[in-house]
């Protein structure tokens, strides 16, 4: 490593996992072919899982929440979409 042989500083990198729903369309890849090909109305859509299309059905966030539940973690796996339902309320 080259750090290690100028003798400077190496910081450490970490792999955390990434969120996971079922039954969700996670993809940036795939869900911009859903834009582009015009199945939905664009990133804001109500049916998209992004922030603003979450923003877009009326909801109220609970991130804080969420990610608290959910917790961190360095091995693959996946979250309930009942669990992202229950901390995102409607208004």
């Amino acid at each position: 490593m080259v750090c290690q042989q100028l003798g400077i500083y190496a910081p450490q990198q970490i792999e955390f996992d990434r969120l996971n729903l079922t039954y969700t369309l996670l993809s940036k890849r795939k869900l911009l072919t859903l834009v582009q090909d015009g199945h939905v109305s664009g990133w804001d859509d109500p049916r998209m899982p992004t922030l603003s299309g979450i923003r877009r059905r009326a909801t109220r966030p609970r991130p804080s929440q969420f990610c608290g539940a959910v917790g961190v973690s360095k091995t693959n796996g996946s979250t309930e979409l009942a669990l992202l339902e229950h901390y995102v309320a409607k208004i």
